[in-house]
């Protein structure tokens, strides 16, 4: 805390907080010391004959190989929803991570085949086709992994569903099962050590255990511990919709205001679609409600729920809970749907905190549940909500809603606050400077974005 903020504070009891990130932190660490010494010892291994016709391109090969596996690992882990991880990161920061390893393990996986035939004898085609049709289970593997990339590049993405795109990819659990198969067979020059072998094997199961234990057998559990099932259905506007569930014991989902889980509601038209929501109200012992817009052809269905249909939940995940905060003077800043979680985090906070609200619309109509704050803020004293209308403006333009010139205009004392926003990527990104420049430390800048 600084010196300013301490000042500011003189006298108030300091609101808890959790440390996961340091569990996280070295959670990670342990990760990546284990796939690196495996991997290190595996290159340690390969033989090199530099002067033979094709050994370099030979080992080339081999290694890229061991370290298209190594990455492949951990993609899945990062993509796991391992616990520990999901609260101290953030989903949005990992699956961030993700995308940026994911570049150079397909570049690796592509490099093992052509390194390896070059290196061969016989021309390059000729043993590139003789490796294919002799090593069926990498070429199967390789080629899911190659197509769950390229529809991941932004200009296909934007044209496909997401339910389709997200099927995809999980059918690379079963690629990461053949690539490593064919490494077990085929790769007797590393692993033909037992002890290497079997810890090469043992990263295998750890790993698809995380992902089978975090992903499929933790929500069903708690899906059908909870009883969780559609209650309402309520239309804010003409694209927006806010569902209220019920259940048993809710509360020891352990859920927060400012969190979202992934919703799977299980009727003909939705048991296929895993949605992302945010909660929109603070948790409560029998309830959870989330808000969602209705852009896409999963969403669009949310109509047609009916109350009593069973509901599969995968969660909580984010990071913008009142446990993360550090002092109780606050701004919260949403823009557009982004000010679902936004909503709940200001309900969950103690009512003798000094919050100020922002709220970005395009229109006093597209200003989603801004009766619900200005209700809120009725019954807390030091609470202020402020509406922002207008477009969102080029970068450059300083009087935009939530530009810099704006921000210092509304809330003249932002340098001293601590800010949690949520929005779209861009404009995330972009308020994320801006809050740098008019002097807020990173170490107080909290930020989700709604990105699939």
């Amino acid at each position: 805390m600084t010196a300013a903020l301490q000042d500011v504070h003189v006298g108030q009891p300091s609101p808890p907080r959790l440390h996961p990130t340091r569990w996280a932190s070295a959670l990670l660490i342990l990760l990546g010391v284990d796939l690196g010494a495996v991997a290190a010892l595996a290159l340690a291994r390969l033989p090199v004959d530099a002067a033979a016709p094709g050994g370099l391109a030979l080992w080339g090969g081999r290694a890229s190989g061991l370290l298209a596996q190594v990455l492949i690992l951990g993609l899945v882990l990062l993509a796991a929803r391992i616990p520990v991880l999901e609260r101290a990161v953030g989903q949005d920061r990992l699956l961030r991570w993700h995308r940026w390893l994911a570049p150079t393990a397909v570049v690796a996986l592509i490099a093992h085949p052509l390194l390896l035939a070059a290196g061969y004898a016989g021309g390059w085609w000729t043993s590139l086709i003789s490796l294919g049709s002799t090593t069926a289970d990498a070429l199967v593997g390789t080629g899911l992994f190659l197509l769950a990339a390229a529809m991941s590049v932004r200009l296909v993405r934007r044209r496909l569903p997401y339910e389709g795109w997200h099927l995809l990819h999980i059918t690379t659990y079963a690629a990461v099962v053949l690539v490593f198969l064919h490494q077990l067979t085929a790769g007797t020059a590393v692993l033909s050590n037992a002890l290497l072998r079997g810890w090469w094997l043992a990263q295998l199961v750890v790993v698809l255990a995380a992902a089978a234990a975090f992903r499929v057998a933790l929500p069903v559990w708690r899906s059908a511990r909870h009883g969780v099932r559609v209650a309402t259905v309520h239309h804010e506007g003409h694209d927006v919709v806010t569902v209220t569930l019920h259940g048993r014991d809710l509360h020891r989902l352990g859920a927060a205001g400012g969190q979202f889980l992934s919703w799977r509601f299980l009727d003909r038209s939705h048991w296929w679609r895993a949605h992302p929501f945010s909660l929109s109200a603070a948790p409560r012992p029998g309830t959870l409600r989330f808000t969602a817009r209705q852009v896409g052809d999963g969403t669009r269905l949310l109509d047609n729920l009916r109350p009593g249909t069973r509901v599969l939940v995968e969660g909580p995940y984010g990071v913008l809970t009142a446990d993360a905060r550090s002092t109780d003077r606050l701004l919260l800043i949403g823009a557009g749907l982004g000010i679902a979680p936004l909503r709940a985090l200001l309900e969950s906070l103690p009512e003798h905190a000094d919050v100020d609200v922002l709220q970005r619309a395009s229109s006093r109509a597209d200003a989603v549940l801004h009766d619900e704050l200005q209700a809120l803020a009725q019954r807390r004293p030091r609470t202020r909500i402020e509406l922002l209308i207008g477009p969102r403006g080029a970068t450059r333009d300083l009087d935009r809603p939530l530009g810099m010139a704006s921000l210092q205009r509304v809330c003249p004392d932002v340098a001293r606050r601590e800010v949690f926003l949520c929005g779209p990527p861009a404009l995330t990104t972009d308020l994320l400077h801006t809050l740098n420049r008019l002097g807020v430390p990173r170490t107080r800048l909290h930020s989700e974005s709604f990105e699939l």
